[in-house]
């Protein structure tokens, strides 16, 4: 009777949305920032060691009802004489054209008219109440920036040098009630994040009503319709910069209502402390898939374009994370943009740090994100695991295997599995974290089991490493990842039982075996056992992802519940307007057992 409820209420959330409209289009063009000079000041933005600098500055002039923003690019060693030539030019002939557009509007007059009102003593650099020699280079402006004025038109400004600057700042195509929304590129130079300040706005009544603070905002219902703005004020440990603003382009739009990862929250709205920890792994489907012809037609035909855009996955991506207090997040397909701009900007103000590895020359990789509260990373590392057959313990088997074939398309792949060490903050534990995503052909077991194997080895020996130089740790293996092997395999059966005797390919006709006999050592378990589905879609559905996690040090505290099959089909199969991957995630919660 629960679970029927709980779809019920998941069906009637979902379809009340006017969803062929809301969603049939996205705003194709990004919000845009608003830089807020200060009035009288002139900014310096140098690199030391570069040929160019910038500078930036606001000039206004009340009585031509100028209120204009100028950037100049400029050569370090050009003569000071040729900037304020081309400060005066530009200045000018702005003010020059806004002077004909006015009287042209207001006395339909064509004929040129002079402005006036804009000073009698052009453009100077003062030093020392001297102006400064137009033959000297302007390298000297910026190294003496602090006892340099700048004049223009009897303006006086003073010139700050790189102070806390942003270069660009955007909001995300899609803003829907009840899921995070945040910039979505915050590119600045000589600011702290931490320090700044964020303030969030939404227009109603034809004003701008302050409705948060701080770097990420969820918008509630009565924000429906209504376009939102954030101002920050960049900051550093000893100046601030100009304040800057940006504006959405669209409106806040209903979500999708209740989405079965929000009843999963249930059992993660406290945060784990002590010997207990949680852990979380999930293929989150990576945009450069996602939005193929392939996927469109022919992977996910049942899945609503808009929702297959990663513009909308992400945001569900982010709530779900986030709702699962997680102490360390293992993702796997993730796009090095979606990383930079959406996780990686969003979860480290949540102080996460993190991993990132990209899957040798493609845009895609694995990151592994992990609570600074609890955890110092000691060290961390990562294998394109084709590249690594030289390795100890995995060399041995490699050169058992006869068959080329084998050999040549394990070769070929790019898998990597990248590892990081924790060590608790508050025990004397060390986790070693793998991530992994092995090779997804149905057919080529064979190649997973290597590449399982490898993954054992330099997580065994990246372990043995460790140990050895904080002897005074127990230090525990945790290998998680999209494995794209059931349980049945011989992947699944290797890292539980521990040796895999004449391996056979059975899609081969060879009566020889592939691989003769693999081993080790490390004693690993399921953390999550084996669900019935981890990947669900209309071709295929059934177990691959897992956390394994060695039984020396740690047990099972809590596994927290998978969706119903119930939920994984109310849209047909995943991903879906409710399920941003084709992958569900795994969590579960840990404890160090001594």
């Amino acid at each position: 009777m629960y679970v029927l409820f709980r779809n019920l209420h998941l069906k009637c959330l979902t379809s009340c949305l006017p969803i062929s409209t809301v969603y049939q289009g996205f705003y194709k063009n990004y919000s845009q920032i608003m830089v807020q000079l200060n009035v009288n000041e002139a900014v310096l933005m140098y690199e030391e060691g570069h040929t160019k600098f910038d500078m930036l500055l606001r000039y206004i002039n009340p009585a031509l009802n100028v209120d204009r923003r100028f950037n100049f690019h400029r050569s370090v060693d050009e003569p000071i004489k040729n900037l304020v030539r081309r400060m005066d030019n530009n200045i000018k002939t702005y003010i020059i054209k806004k002077s004909k557009r006015k009287k042209k509007k207001a006395n339909k007059l064509e004929e040129k008219i002079e402005p006036n009102n804009i000073g009698e003593d052009g453009i100077k650099f003062v030093r020392n109440n001297c102006v400064l020699d137009g033959d000297l280079t302007c390298k000297t402006i910026l190294e003496h920036s602090s006892e340099i004025k700048l004049i223009i038109f009897d303006q006086e400004y003073v010139l700050k040098q790189n102070i806390p600057y942003i270069a660009k700042m955007e909001l995300p195509l899609n803003i829907l009630i009840d899921f995070p929304i945040y910039l979505s590129k915050f590119e600045t130079t000589y600011v702290n994040r931490e320090m700044s300040t964020f303030n969030w706005y939404k227009f109603e009544n034809k004003e701008w009503i302050h409705v948060g603070e701080g770097y990420i905002y969820i918008p509630r219902i009565s924000d429906l319709g209504c376009r939102l703005k954030v101002s920050c004020v960049p900051r550093n440990d000893t100046q601030t910069g100009p304040v800057v603003e940006v504006t959405s382009n669209g409106i806040v739009q209903p979500g999708p209502g209740l989405c079965p990862f929000d009843i999963r929250h249930a059992f993660t709205r406290s945060k784990l402390s002590g010997k207990s920890f949680r852990i979380t792994s999930y293929n989150i489907l990576a945009n450069v898939y996602s939005e193929t012809s392939l996927s469109k037609d022919t992977l996910y035909p049942y899945c609503p374009q808009y929702a297959l855009s990663m513009d909308y996955r992400k945001l569900l991506i982010l709530k779900e994370l986030i709702g699962y207090n997680a102490d360390i997040i293992c993702l796997q397909e993730v796009d090095s943009r979606v990383y930079k701009n959406d996780l990686l900007l969003s979860l480290c103000t949540l102080n996460y740090g993190s991993i990132f590895n990209l899957k040798n020359d493609m845009q895609e990789g694995v990151v592994t994100f992990y609570n600074e509260e609890r955890f110092d990373k000691l060290d961390s590392d990562y294998s394109i695991i084709s590249q690594g057959i030289n390795l100890d313990g995995f060399n041995t088997i490699w050169s058992q295997i006869q068959n080329e074939d084998l050999k040549q398309t394990f070769l070929n792949r790019n898998t990597i599995i990248q590892i990081v060490a924790l060590k608790s903050k508050e025990n004397s534990e060390i986790l070693v974290i793998g991530n992994t995503h092995l090779y997804s052909r149905p057919e080529a077991d064979d190649i997973r089991l290597l590449q399982a194997y490898y993954g054992l080895v330099y997580l065994n020996s990246f372990a043995e490493k460790i140990k050895a130089e904080n002897a005074e740790c127990n230090v525990s293996i945790i290998y998680c990842g999209d494995f794209n092997s059931v349980p049945e395999s011989a992947v699944y059966q290797l890292i539980i039982k521990k040796h895999i005797l004449n391996y056979h390919d059975d899609s081969q006709s060879d009566p020889d075996p592939r691989i003769r006999s693999v081993k080790h050592d490390v004693n690993l378990h399921s953390a999550c056992g084996t669900p019935k589905y981890t990947n669900y879609t209309t071709t295929f559905s059934g177990c691959l992802d897992y956390i394994f996690y060695q039984t020396d040090h740690l047990e099972i505290e809590q596994v927290i519940p998978m969706p119903s099959e119930e939920e994984l089909n109310s849209h047909m199969a995943l991903p879906s307007v409710v399920f941003p991957s084709d992958h569900i995630s795994l969590c579960v919660d840990l404890k160090w057992s001594k």
